[in-house]
């Protein structure tokens, strides 16, 4: 009994042994496995994988939240093309690429090993895929909630982005001053937005609010959106402003300014206490003459009312009249001695005032002679650089003409008159010989050349060539052919 029961726990040993060696010898292990990722949308990422010593019957693939992507090198769902699989069967790699990046692809990513009946062998590790989700396009939006305010309403402003992963960054900027601005919180329809309180002035009419927005998952990522300008409603703000001092006796202008918002509808001119109608003159409403200035007109409230849609404003001047000021001074009559000095001293100013002209005189004849000089040299120069000019530019234009002149050529098939030159049917061609030996003299005859010259038949004859040949004696001819005198 001892021995069977020895056999059979040997026997039992064994067939394990051989069932780890061969599921070790089938598949060993993962050599690599997927890490956790965290990427942005729109840019790309991988998994790797590598499996060692594969079966024939095993392969690997990719699940992503459970569900089977691929087999082996080849996505097998339309909805992940952008997926793609660098597969090496040689090596068992298998790593997983992921291209433009969709907030889909957030979740679980598992290499499998499958066998021919799509039964699990072993997975890999899980990596956790974090997208880091953008605000769409339109975002952000800035919103109000009316087209227009009265001064001392309170005015709030938001700004609206899409509720992200991680959260967009969202920031007022303005140039008012005692607004407050709120957190980030999440709105009734589920996005993100911050307000911007104020209280509505006059100042911030016309003023511009704009939205920041950016995000830490992609740092490069900057959007706006803007309000304004704000239309900020307010009755009119008048003041008035004279042109110059009211002098008496002369003419007194008043201009009547006013900031309003809308536009001033009316502007109506009083005076307290009254004046007459006739002393003033009104031009566009706005300008006010006073012809002649009184002294009654002196403390006199010159006020301006301005009216809108909104209200009305006003403000007033109080009129200051001043007297003109003497032209010339008037002098009490004194007695003789008084007189008799201010007659010395008239004369002797008199006297300084003609010692004066006459200094200055000088002096600006003294001036005026360099001038004189200065100017007539200046002509000189000017005429000189005048005729340099002019020399310069016709030698320039004279260039091309001798240029031409010199190098111009006739054309071969004409002549000098222009009429074009025929060309004969005969053409001669020159022929070397010997001329026969001359028995009387018993010398050889020298060797000669004939030349024959191609001319138009229609060309006149030149003088020159005009002449008749006399005959000649046979030691003149061969005189003429450089024989020696010896030989003759």
């Amino acid at each position: 009994m001892y021995t069977l029961g020895f056999r059979t726990t040997v026997g039992t040993w064994i067939f394990c042994y051989i069932l780890m060696l061969h599921r070790t010898y089938s598949f060993s292990r993962f050599i690599k496995e997927p890490l956790d990722e965290n990427q942005a949308e729109g840019d790309l990422t991988y998994f790797n994988c590598i499996v060692r010593e594969l079966d024939e019957t095993q392969y690997v693939s990719w699940l992503h939240n459970g569900r089977k992507i691929s087999k082996n090198g080849v996505i097998i769902i339309n909805t992940y093309a952008h997926y793609s699989i660098d597969y090496d069967s040689t090596f068992g790699k298998c790593n997983l690429k992921i291209q433009n990046i969709k907030r889909s692809d957030k979740g679980e990513f598992v290499c499998t090993v499958f066998e021919n009946n799509n039964k699990i062998v072993e997975k890999s590790r899980t990596a956790n895929f974090t997208v880091l989700e953008i605000p769409q396009q339109q975002y952000p939006i800035c919103t109000s909630t009316q087209t227009s305010y009265h001064v001392g309403q309170s005015v709030v402003l938001d700004c609206i982005s899409e509720n992200t992963n991680p959260p967009s960054i969202l920031t007022w900027k303005h140039s008012i001053v005692g607004g407050t601005e709120s957190g980030l919180k999440e709105s009734l329809t589920g996005n993100f937005e911050k307000s911007y309180s104020f209280t509505a002035k006059q100042s911030d009419n016309r003023a511009i609010f704009t939205c920041e927005l950016t995000t830490s998952a992609n740092p490069s990522l900057y959007r706006n959106c803007s309000i304004g300008p704000l239309d900020v409603l307010y009755r009119p703000v008048v003041r008035i402003e004279q042109t110059s001092d009211v002098i008496l006796g002369n003419e007194a202008i008043f201009i009547c300014y006013s900031d309003a918002n809308p536009q001033e509808t009316t502007f109506e001119w009083s005076f307290d206490p009254p004046i007459s109608e006739n002393m003033f003159v009104l031009e566009n409403y706005i300008i006010l003459r006073i012809k002649n200035t009184i002294n009654s007109l002196n403390g006199t409230s010159v006020i301006c009312k301005v009216t809108n849609s909104i209200g009305s404003g006003s403000n007033k001047l109080i009129v200051n009249v001043k007297s003109k000021e003497p032209i010339n001074n008037v002098v009490e009559p004194n007695n003789g001695k008084e007189t008799k000095k201010s007659e010395k001293i008239n004369e002797r100013n008199k006297n300084k005032s003609n010692n004066q002209n006459s200094n200055s005189n000088q002096q600006l004849l003294q001036t005026r002679s360099p001038n004189n000089s200065s100017t007539d040299i200046s002509i000189s120069l000017v005429v000189i650089i005048a005729l340099v000019c002019i020399i310069v530019i016709l030698g320039l234009a004279l260039i091309p003409v001798g240029y031409m002149k010199y190098t111009r050529r006739q054309p071969s098939d004409t002549i000098s008159r222009g009429r074009p030159v025929s060309i004969p049917d005969v053409y001669f061609e020159p022929r070397d010989h010997i001329d026969p030996m001359l028995p009387q003299l018993g010398l050889a005859a020298p060797w000669t050349r004939t030349v024959g010259v191609q001319v138009p038949g229609e060309c006149e004859y030149d003088a020159t060539y005009n002449t008749q040949v006399m005959p000649q004696p046979r030691q003149v001819y061969y005189t003429q052919r450089m024989y020696p005198a010896s030989s003759l």
